[in-house]
C-alpha cells in the first residue's frame, strides 16, 4: 500500500491540482496568476518526472519492480503538461 501511495497517488496530485486550478474562478486568483500558477505546476511535474524516468532507467538492470514503480511515477508526472496544452489549455 505504501508503494502505490508514493507512486501513484502523490503524482495524481498535481494533476488533480491543474484541475483544481482550472475551475477556480478568474475573480479569486485573477488571469494571469492562474496561467503563471499552471505553467510553474507543469514544468515542475514534468522536471520531477524525467528526474523519475532516469532513475528508473538506472534502476532497470538491478531491480525491475522499483524501476517499474518509477516509470508508472514519471509517467503521471507529465499528466499535468498534458493537461496543460490538451483540454484544459
Amino acid at each position: 500500500m505504501a508503494k502505490v501511495f508514493r507512486h501513484v497517488f502523490l503524482p495524481l496530485l498535481a494533476s488533480m491540482a491543474m484541475i483544481g486550478l482550472y475551475f477556480t474562478p478568474v475573480a479569486i486568483v485573477g488571469c494571469v496568476n492562474r496561467g503563471l500558477i499552471a505553467l510553474a505546476l507543469a514544468v515542475g511535474a514534468l522536471v520531477l518526472g524525467i528526474v523519475l524516468a532516469l532513475r528508473a532507467i538506472r534502476r532497470c538492470e538491478s531491480d525491475r519492480s522499483e524501476s517499474a514503480w518509477l516509470a508508472l511515477s514519471a509517467a503521471l508526472l507529465a499528466l499535468p503538461a498534458l493537461l496543460l496544452i490538451g483540454p484544459l489549455g
